[in-house]
This record gives structure tokens, C-alpha cells and sequence, in this order.
């Protein structure tokens, strides 16, 4: 199995778009800010974003696997994009790997994000991506910035429709170790959307507490209204421990 972070890539794979909420506003407000301002802190979460790795063990076969995929991380201003390519014909287990590695990076960033007094809103597209050193153009990426600007509406990573039909061939045709841990990190929510369950936020219920805690002091700081109310629905999700459970028919219905 080989990894890279290829500089160029022309194919299909997984863009996951990322908007920093809150960023822009801090940054008109506290650019000059000499401790703990928005510049140092935006950087260095991007300077710390993992790499792609992998372990080299998969667990569904004894045989030896040599497969290409691709990767990239971009970040303009106060948005993000993770990458993920897929270089050759791909089975269903190549593409549960892929969505498990932006899984993986998304969490890293947006947990990071939540500590340092923002929270994200974003969404994961699959289609046709195309990249070189200095572009990043393709059906994905549009698609994935359409659905985070005009679905997402409050801090949650909603899946597309292209994204939500795969899922649907993954969950109800392959059986595997990885495939039931996707299951796991995605829900329904209320409006009928799949969405990535931001409980894999945290593995202990101090890391728990600790994200909720940030989250209600941004809503507190933030103005009376709209904007204190985006982050209602993503406090009650992280705030319940009620286990949600990803159904077959909750997939590939739009």
C-alpha cells in the first residue's frame, strides 16, 4: 500500500470543504492582538494537521496489498480542504479506507479548532477532484463547498448525495472491521441529512466535557440571536450520550 502527497493528481476520490467559523470576525477584531491573536492560532493548528499514514495491516485479507492513493490538505485564509485520490480501480474496501483518512483528519482539525475558541462547518463530497501545486478545481470540490454553505447552516459535516450513495453501497455490501467503524462515525440528523457524528470528538468523558465547556462559552461570548444559536444543536449532540445508531434505510435517500 503506498501513500503520498502527491502534487498532482487528475481522478476521483473524497473532498471534505471546511469553513472556520467565527474566524473572520476575530480577525477584523483582533488582528493586532499581540498575545494569543488569530494569525498564531490559525497557523498553528495548520502547521500541526497529520499526516496520511497507514499501519500497513488489513485485517480483511492474508495476502499482500499494493495500492496507490493520493492526498493533499490546502487551507486558504479560514477554510480547509482534505483530499483523498484514488489513482486505480478501487474496490469497496479502498474507499472505506479513504473516507476513514479524511474521517481522521477532519476530527484532528475541527477538535483542534473547538479548543482554540472556533467551532467549523463543512461538508465531504465524492466525484471527480483535480490538483497541482498551486489549483485545486473539480465537480467535488463544488459540490462539497455548495453543501456546506447552503445545507450545513450550523456547525455539523453533512455528507453529499454523491458521498451518501456510496455509503449506502458500503454499508449494505461489505462486511468488514473498518466498514462497521465508518458505520459508527455518521447519523441522521433531524432534517433527514447524514452527517458526521461529532461524538468521535472525544474518547473520554473528560475530552467530553472539555469540548462542550469551550463550545457553551463561544455561544455565551457570541451575540444574542442567530449566531449564539448555531451552536445549540452541536452542544446537544456532544452533551448526549445516547448512542446513535446508522440504520441501512437511513442511506442513499438524496
Amino acid at each position: 500500500m503506498i501513500l503520498d502527497n502527491t502534487k498532482k493528481f487528475k481522478g476521483v476520490g473524497y473532498v471534505c470543504f471546511i469553513d472556520v467559523l467565527g474566524f473572520s470576525n476575530d480577525i477584523l477584531k483582533n488582528w493586532k492582538r499581540e498575545t494569543s491573536n488569530p494569525l498564531d492560532k490559525i497557523l498553528s493548528v495548520k502547521k500541526r494537521i497529520p499526516g496520511f499514514t497507514h499501519n500497513g495491516n488489513d485485517d480483511d485479507s492474508n495476502s499482500t496489498i499494493l495500492a496507490n492513493y493520493t492526498c493533499r490538505v490546502n487551507t486558504i485564509s479560514d477554510s480547509f480542504t482534505i483530499c483523498f485520490g484514488f489513482k486505480d480501480d478501487m474496490g469497496l474496501w479502498d474507499l472505506a479506507f479513504g473516507l476513514d483518512v479524511i474521517l481522521k483528519n477532519l476530527l484532528y482539525v475541527w477538535s483542534t479548532f473547538i479548543r482554540n475558541g472556533y467551532t467549523i462547518r463543512g461538508a465531504i463530497d465524492y466525484g471527480d477532484i483535480y490538483w497541482d501545486e498551486n489549483e485545486l478545481i473539480g465537480p467535488a470540490l463544488i459540490n462539497a463547498y455548495r453543501f456546506e454553505s447552503e445545507v450545513a447552516r450550523t456547525s455539523r459535516v453533512v455528507v453529499s448525495s454523491n458521498l451518501n450513495k456510496k455509503l449506502k453501497d458500503l454499508f449494505n455490501t461489505q462486511r468488514s472491521t473498518i466498514v462497521d467503524s465508518l458505520r459508527g462515525k455518521f447519523r441522521k440528523d433531524i432534517d433527514g441529512y447524514i452527517i458526521v457524528d461529532p461524538k468521535i470528538l472525544y474518547t473520554s468523558e473528560a475530552e467530553q466535557k472539555s469540548l462542550v465547556d469551550c463550545l457553551k462559552k463561544m455561544r455565551d461570548d457570541a451575540p444574542i440571536g442567530i449566531v449564539r444559536e448555531k451552536y445549540n444543536p452541536l452542544i446537544s449532540m456532544l452533551d448526549d450520550n445516547t448512542k446513535e445508531v446508522l440504520n441501512a434505510e437511513d442511506v442513499g435517500n438524496y
